[in-house]
């Protein structure tokens, strides 16, 4: 994605421009749903018009972000109101739920380290870490729906490279701009074929896209969870299942064998058959202090494919799944001065679910003359360059030296033997 000029991250110009000026959230909305026009400072405050004589001024005191919670414009007039940010006047539903959701608060990552800290990560003194460290990822209303994610530079997005969104109000975010912008790196490139020797995933081949499958309810937030808070984006009731589309599975030899039998070792996640190779990463970050900064130490992340015994407690109906490495050290938080005690009390090696299912993919397909499942699958070594994680897997370079998560992951290696 190129990057934009400052200029070009402001500007309100074309079509799109004059669809946002005399749209419901314009300064030219002829419409009765709302009794005034909405200037500029109505939500970003800043000066008033003609009222100063330069950039300076203009901007003094302005709203970056209104849509960011405790940022409205809107209860400068309306102080009576009790709206947490600009989007809350008219729709607070989805506000409230929004408060709540992984996205705005990546629960998500702070649960993951109070399982390693033994500690309570909110009150516990490490949030401005968090917001330095990890923070800059999540997002806002408008971050979605008007310009880009602030991670990736912000601004209004440049669709085609050619015409610019001019402000728009966009009800389902872009995929391009707004969803694989963020997560573009892993599930973006998976999906849309981009990661190396990989072709793009069934469904978007035949014309998905993000919101085919994630609904809005599970996005913004769907008031499920402790309290309203999900730990993990596996534990949201509302999030997509293959089953919601492939249930039943069609009866066959691979299906029979693998989900719709009734061993009890038998069932696995659709993603062991149907996903291709996924980037990975090989080792733990560990923070190195450095004059200007820190920096993670960590080995090059490889494109790999690996299956395991099932680590998740929310997706408990598979015994296999395909995993993804999370390079988290007893180290990695040390410039906190937050301590893992507890970092063996959970595998490294995650549940994962590639975006870059196949029909026909190289556990499926078996080796040409061959009619055996237990060449293309069964037989492959056990490796590191295996599909199986295999305890070699959690050795480090030389084969010797046991890496710092080996027992967090030695309980779901798959056996060197009857796999």
């Amino acid at each position: 994605m190129p990057a934009l000029e400052a200029w070009e991250k402001v500007i309100i110009t074309g079509s799109n421009g004059t669809r946002f000026l005399t749209g419901v959230h314009g300064p030219d909305y002829a419409g009765d749903a709302i009794p005034h026009a909405l200037k500029c400072q109505y939500c970003h405050l800043g000066g008033a018009d003609y009222t100063f004589a330069d950039a300076d001024e203009a901007h003094a005191g302005m709203i970056r972000d209104p849509s960011a919670f405790g940022q409205s414009g809107c209860v400068q007039c309306h102080d009576d109101a009790d709206w947490v940010n600009a989007c809350d006047a008219c729709h607070g539903a989805v506000v409230d739920a929004t408060a709540n959701s992984l996205h705005t608060n990546l629960w998500g990552e702070k649960k993951a380290i109070e399982a390693r800290c033994g500690c309570t990560f909110e009150g516990g003194g490490f949030e401005s870490y968090f917001d330095q460290k990890c923070a800059t990822c999540h997002t806002t209303c408008g971050q979605c729906h008007v310009s880009r994610p602030s991670s990736v530079e912000g601004g209004f997005p440049k669709f085609g490279g050619i015409i610019y969104s001019g402000h728009r109000f966009n009800g389902t975010p872009d995929m391009t701009e707004n969803c694989t912008a963020c997560h573009g790196s892993r599930i973006g490139n998976d999906f849309l074929g981009q990661s190396a020797g990989n072709l793009q995933d069934l469904h978007r081949s035949r014309g998905f896209n993000c919101s085919s499958c994630h609904t809005a309810e599970e996005i913004h937030g769907d008031g499920g969870g402790t309290g309203g808070v999900y730990s993990h984006r596996y534990e949201v009731e509302t999030m997509p299942r293959c089953e919601n589309c492939h249930s039943p599975l069609p009866s066959n030899a691979y299906h029979d064998m693998h989900v719709n039998g009734t061993a009890a070792d038998a069932n696995l996640q659709c993603q062991v058959c149907h996903s291709q190779p996924y980037k990975n990463c090989t080792n733990c970050h560990n923070l190195v202090a450095e004059s200007l900064g820190e920096k993670y130490d960590i080995d090059p992340s490889v494109v790999q494919f690996k299956i395991a015994r099932n680590p998740s407690p929310w997706r408990q109906e598979y015994d296999y799944v395909v995993v993804r490495h999370t390079p988290v050290d007893p180290g990695t938080f040390s410039d906190w001065g937050l301590a893992l005690p507890d970092y063996l009390s959970k595998p490294t090696w995650q549940y994962a679910s590639p975006h870059n299912v196949l029909r026909w993919t190289a556990q499926t397909t078996p080796p040409e003359g061959s009619s055996s499942c237990s060449i293309s699958c069964h037989g492959t070594p056990a490796t590191i360059d295996g599909i199986f994680l295999r305890e070699i897997d959690l050795y480090g370079a030389d084969g010797v030296t046991r890496l710092p998560d080996y027992e967090a992951n030695i309980g779901i290696v798959m056996p060197t033997s009857g796999r």
